[in-house]
């Protein structure tokens, strides 16, 4: 059997049953508070559930891709920058293109 051993543990036995009581005492408190809040999630839960059920939402519900659109092909939006331009905002102060000349 595995036991602590300390030094700050009291050799009186009234002491040692007291602190095993209060020992015992805040292991079932927090299993109340855990199984309480669990209550409360899954009590949160179901009314979510109906709310949504009563609004007509459909669960899991999503919008049908077109059946056009290429599986490789990724849709979005872009917009060309210059090199001068993406230098001078990523903060270089060199020109893209030097002569050699110092």
């Amino acid at each position: 059997m595995f036991v602590f051993h300390t030094a700050t543990r009291p050799r009186n036995p009234l002491l040692r049953l007291i602190g095993s009581i209060l020992g015992l005492l805040v292991v079932l408190g927090v299993l109340a508070l855990g199984f309480f809040a669990f209550v409360a999630l899954l009590a949160g839960g179901a009314l979510w559930m109906l709310i949504s059920a009563l609004r007509g939402k459909s669960h899991g519900a999503r919008p049908k891709s077109p059946a056009s659109a290429d599986p490789g092909i990724i849709d979005g939006e872009f917009t060309v920058v210059r090199d001068n331009e993406s230098r001078s905002r990523l903060g270089h102060s060199r020109p893209a293109h030097t002569t050699g000349r110092h």
